[in-house]
């Protein structure tokens, strides 16, 4: 019989209602379950209380609270080091679950390969203003979502938002914990994944995802993950469309272009993405602008 460790890292969210969802769904299945939930030392001390008696409210379910904040790669780690289960589903806690046959589905095609992946969607609507820049990003991105474009690239297209995963495969490759902050720890799973030959499978079991932050919350996060993807350029390769680019860059010496461009649109570049009307284009430009800075 399968069994299922269900893993959620949280950092100044509410999730209170995400896992009484997954508590019933995992009754409603009949195979053991367990709910972790790890709170990387949120700044918000009600919200950290409210997830933590949610939790330990409900059977089958774990909460841990850490002293300090070890980051997005190394409490994935954590998390599956205190499991019990044979496998993992990892997911994101600013998530929602969209039907009572999420878990199910999942659980449906266990065996079929190491690793499935559910897939996101974002909302039709822009919830509020202020993040028009990721909530733009994300719905030019909507495309791409489907299991069947997901499943073109399956080891590119991996994120680390809805997984589920052998434990045994996880405990061998672990997400690497030198990333620090936000962005591309995913991308290198998904390499490690693909160099490893470990099967992959994408379907329809999309969660939706809640969390869209302000736009300059945005930038400075995406300006993390730039960092990310510079620091383990070597690792990373061209499994990232940045690197990717970048690496074009640096064999046609064209860095110097870039750095100018930096110098003289820097300002007028955030005054467009961080406003109403944010360009995409912009939004590429400021990315490879940044990394040829590195």
């Amino acid at each position: 019989m399968e069994s299922l460790s269900i893993l959620i890292p949280v950092f100044n969210w509410d999730c209170t209602r995400l896992i009484k969802d997954l508590h019933f769904q995992g009754l409603v299945l009949g195979i053991p379950y367990e709910i972790i939930v790890a709170d990387d030392c949120s700044t918000d001390r009600e919200l950290f209380e409210k997830n933590r008696i949610v939790a330990e409210s409900h059977e089958n379910c774990r909460f841990f609270g850490l002293p300090h904040n070890i980051g997005r790669a190394a409490i994935r780690n954590y998390m599956a080091d205190q499991s019990k289960y044979d496998k993992l589903l990892f997911l994101d806690c600013d998530s929602a679950i969209k039907d009572k046959l999420f878990l199910q589905r999942y659980m449906e095609v266990a065996g079929k390969a190491s690793v499935i992946c559910g897939g996101v969607i974002h909302p039709d609507e822009m919830p509020q203003k202020g993040v028009e820049l990721r909530y733009l990003y994300e719905k030019n991105a909507a495309h791409e979502r489907s299991a069947g474009f997901r499943s073109k690239n399956p080891y590119l297209r991996f994120t680390s938002f809805s997984f589920l995963i052998d434990k045994s495969v996880f405990m061998d490759i672990r997400f690497d914990e030198s990333y620090v902050g936000y962005g591309y720890e995913d991308v290198q799973f998904g390499h490690e994944l693909e160099k490893r030959g470990v099967s992959i499978l994408h379907i329809d079991n999309p969660m939706a995802h809640l969390g869209l932050e302000s736009s300059d919350s945005y930038l400075n996060k995406t300006r993390q993950a730039v960092m990310n993807a510079f620091d383990h350029r070597a690792e990373i390769g061209d499994s990232s469309k940045l690197l990717s680019h970048y690496n074009r860059v640096i064999r046609l010496r064209m860095r110097w272009l870039f750095r100018i461009v930096w110098a003289f649109f820097q300002k007028r570049m955030e005054k467009n993405l961080l406003g109403p009307n944010p360009k995409l284009r912009v939004f590429s430009l400021y990315k490879l602008c940044y990394i040829c800075l590195l």
